[in-house]
């Protein structure tokens, strides 16, 4: 396998640290670790039940029949749990009980899991007639009644060992694994390093085994867990109903049918077999969980809940300057009466396994009525996150910790989940990077836009229609009717984009979001939808936050820059004097990085180095590792916005007054 391959397989996703994962997600979740732990200790008393047993499990004293566990009057230290009908001694029995039940349904789940997972795997991978067939044998399993196969079949042979009951438990759980591998397999299948190892040369079973399998392995250990509380549970009523294995082998369900031929005069007899099987399911159900929380962070507690952070009142907030405020001007020529949006001091952070990511530190910025807000930066800046934060659709984690955004004077970080959903659409509008992704691919274009105008509107369908349709021609689409009974896979790219502008636009929002809505997009096109884009806005008067990585685009369209590093501003002002005289060396070298018709023959300027890690605590410039122009009060100072012109701010310590005092002769 050549290089390439070596290469493309380190876009895989690494699964290496998920012992690591697993001991740091018990030690932060009690249940977890109750679970851990008692799952443990059930297994090591299984394993152990020969050096533990006080006795021989089938050895039997007529002499000490029935006799009470200790507790109670009559019991004895010698049986502590007592004694059964025949005399045999009910702890070894327990202990045995759980080494044979254990072992049955371990094995069980091994084979089940096993099969589901090598079925699951083949059937979405491969698809087509495969799939096809793999699904319906397991549909007509299950058509079947798992307990009457497990009835019908053992009930025919003569000698039951434990290999009978592991094939007859584990084969039928197959299809389980099975469905679930499967439509992880579908997703994974098509994801960019699957095709870059099949560009590459790598063959089928290699990018299934090696590509695939890694990310989808996660979800059988999760599955398998709760898969052994049932097949103990199964295992127990199949001997409860003397089908499991024969006597005078010790099962914790055979236990409890022995018992309940003695319950009346000895009740504790099938409540101790009883209390063992829910202990130890228990136990494994909250190991299991555990386990799914840890794998998928947002099945923890208020992993899908927006937190509010605490801290003081919106007009606290608009009355006390942040010390950003104190060093410069309000970067709003009209004040804050002449703001739409308004943000001071926002902090977005992302708890991860091995820290806090901070992916906006301290942004301000203020959009105006009617105003284009251009916000530029590498990836990785903070720019979908502010504009995410702005409408409360943060992925969980991810929470605002601090801050305030002001829309029209209200906070929208201390708004209610309802208030919000009355302000989304209505008032926030938002394009999101990638419209096949944002469009349902099982509805018509139509239906989704009729149907997100009369949530907002509550207008009637026949309303809801013509405005989706006249706002489908608005945005440039010369066959609307054509276009609402199409389904979004069977449009271009650049039609999808304007539909999703359309659908934005039709309620005519105040405040419109567009996150890079032209980045998978030809360079013609682009310039199409933008232009569309900016003729809509200024003919309704709504204020546009346009993000992305082109400056060009923003000198073209855009009133005011917003320029972020690593989640912090470097440089705010109207966009002709930051283009024109760029202050921050940030904003110089992406400018430098920007093809010129005049210049063609020139080099590009690239950057150096690397945005410095999200989660490290900073001291100095997050770009001074990178600058040219660094100083020694750089790396141990954060440079606040110092005014440059009205309404232009650079956080840029070359800017302070003590350095320009110094460099004036």
């Amino acid at each position: 396998m050549s290089d390439a391959v070596a290469a493309a397989e380190q876009m895989a996703p690494d699964a290496s640290r998920a012992g690591t994962r697993l001991w740091r997600g018990a030690l932060k979740s009690p249940l977890m670790l109750v679970g851990m732990a008692g799952t443990l200790v059930i297994v090591a008393a299984a394993v152990f039940a020969p050096m533990l047993a006080p006795y021989d499990p089938t050895s039997q004293n007529l002499a000490s029949i029935l006799v009470p566990p200790i507790w109670h009057p009559d019991g004895t230290v010698e049986h502590v749990l007592g004694t059964d009908g025949l005399g045999r001694d009910v702890a070894s029995r327990l202990l045995f009980g759980a080494r044979n039940s254990l072992f049955v349904a371990g094995a069980a789940m091994l084979v089940g899991s096993s099969l589901g997972l090598i079925t699951g795997l083949v059937a979405g991978f491969f698809g087509g007639r495969t799939d096809a067939i793999v699904m319906r044998l397991g549909d007509v399993q299950l058509a079947f009644p798992f307990i009457l196969l497990a009835i019908a079949v053992l009930g025919v042979l003569p000698d039951r060992h434990p290999v009978h009951l592991i094939l007859v438990l584990g084969i039928p759980g197959w299809i389980i694994y099975a469905r679930v591998v499967r439509s992880r397999v579908l997703a994974e299948r098509e994801k960019d390093y699957v095709e870059a190892a099949r560009a590459v040369g790598a063959g089928s079973w290699r990018r299934l085994f090696r590509y695939v399998l890694p990310s989808v392995w996660q979800v059988v250990p999760v599955i398998a867990l709760l898969d052994i509380g049932f097949l103990i549970i199964m295992e127990s009523t199949l001997n409860f109903l003397g089908l499991g294995l024969q006597p005078p082998a010790s099962t914790w369900g055979g236990i409890l049918a022995e018992g309940r031929r003695n319950m009346v005069v000895s009740p504790w007899l099938p409540v101790l077999p009883g209390l063992a099987i829910m202990v130890t399911v228990l136990s494994i159900n909250l190991f299991g969980d555990g386990l799914a929380a840890l794998f998928d962070p947002r099945l923890r507690r208020g992993g899908m809940r927006r937190i509010i952070p605490p801290s003081p009142s919106a007009r606290a907030a608009m009355a006390a300057p942040s010390p950003r405020e104190e060093v410069a001007e309000p970067v709003t020529s009209d004040g804050d009466a002449g703001s739409l949006l308004r943000i001071r001091d926002l902090h977005v952070e992302f708890p991860v396994e091995d820290g806090t990511v901070h992916a906006v530190r301290g942004i301000d910025l203020d959009i105006r009525p009617g105003e284009t807000l251009g916000v530029v930066g590498e990836s990785g800046s903070g720019k979908s996150v502010t504009a995410s934060a702005i409408i409360q659709l943060l992925d969980p984690p991810g929470r605002v910790t601090s801050g305030s955004i002001l829309l029209d004077g209200e906070d929208l970080v201390r708004a209610t989940n309802r208030r919000m959903r009355g302000l989304r659409g209505r008032d926030i509008g938002m394009i999101f990077q990638n419209p096949a992704a944002s469009l349902n691919p099982v509805l018509t274009i139509g239906f989704q836009m009729r149907e997100a105008i009369r949530h907002v509107t509550g207008g009637s369908a026949s309303a809801a229609a013509t405005l989706a349709r006249q706002v489908l021609v608005d945005v440039g689409i010369p066959d609307p009717d054509r276009i609402s009974r199409q389904y979004p896979f069977e449009l271009s790219g650049g039609m999808n984009q304007r539909v999703m502008i359309a659908m934005a636009l039709a309620v005519k929002p105040r405040l419109l979001l567009a996150d890079e809505p032209t980045t998978a997009l030809d360079t013609t096109t682009q310039a199409q939808i933008l232009r569309s884009l900016a003729d809509l806005t200024d003919e309704q008067d709504i204020s546009l936050l346009l993000i992305t990585h082109d400056v060009a685009l923003i000198a073209e369209y855009a009133d005011t820059i917003l320029v972020l590093y690593a989640g912090e501003v470097c440089e705010y002002g109207p966009v002709d004097q930051v283009i024109a005289d760029p202050r921050h060396p940030y904003t110089r070298a992406l400018l430098e990085s920007v093809p010129r018709i005049d210049s063609a023959n020139e080099q590009l300027e690239t950057i150096p180095g690397e945005l410095p890690d999200p989660r490290a605590t900073r001291t100095g410039c997050p770009f001074a590792a990178r600058c040219s122009e660094v100083m020694d009060v750089c790396r141990d100072e954060v440079a606040p916005p110092f005014p440059i012109a009205p309404g232009h701010v650079a956080a840029c310590h070359l800017w302070s007054p003590k350095h320009v005092g110094e460099a004036s002769p």
